[in-house]
């Protein structure tokens, strides 16, 4: 599977919440396309570089686990700014990744099993 990549200097869980505030046009149009199309992205933690691309600097390296995400709500308050929520889904491994033209971060994805739910033992309940 093949998704955009978001890197962050936070991690978001499955289930989690985390709003985004997104002023880039890379991202701007990544958010585009995941709400017309209703498709996920990635987001992952941030292993060296930096969230905001700055001129003459390498593209944030990612670290090789991450989590879906999908747009559970947005709004545009002010022109040029999107806030967004982010919906965390399942977690994957990144397999490989690349920076497309636009300067946004892509990659080829397998997703992880999720763990069974194990009970808290009695003295610990």
């Amino acid at each position: 599977m093949m998704i955009p990549l978001f890197p962050l200097q936070s991690v978001l869980f499955p289930g989690g919440r985390l709003p985004l505030r997104i002023f880039e046009q890379r991202y701007m149009d990544m958010a585009k396309v995941c709400l017309k199309q209703s498709s996920s992205f990635g987001i992952c933690l941030i292993a060296r570089g930096e969230e905001v691309a700055r001129a003459g600097r390498k593209a944030a390296e990612p670290h090789a686990v991450g989590t879906l995400a999908n747009i559970a709500d947005w709004d545009m308050q002010q022109l040029g700014v999107l806030n967004i929520i982010a919906q965390g889904g399942e977690r994957f491994r990144l397999l490989r990744h690349w920076t497309e033209d636009s300067g946004l971060l892509c990659g080829e994805i397998e997703l992880i099993d999720t763990p069974p739910v194990l009970p808290v033992p009695g003295p610990y309940a």
